[in-house]
């Protein structure tokens, strides 16, 4: 997967509104993505030590009040 906005991996963008912007297709019906449950970043942009995977479509961010 790639940034529209950079033309880079997810890995390696740096965009200040990536985030934003990932977090706008949250329960999209016509989209999902692997994130991470623990920070709630997309995979390839997560950094934690022991990540517990999910998708767009789970719950938030695990331990979070929701």
């Amino acid at each position: 997967m790639f940034c529209m906005k950079c033309q880079k991996d997810l890995s390696d963008c740096t965009c200040p509104d990536l985030q934003e912007r990932l977090d706008s297709l949250n329960h999209s019906p016509n989209f999902i993505y692997r994130k991470c449950r623990v920070c709630g970043k997309h995979y390839a942009q997560c950094k934690c030590e022991n990540p517990i995977w999910g998708t767009s479509h789970d719950a938030d961010i695990e331990g979070k009040d929701n």
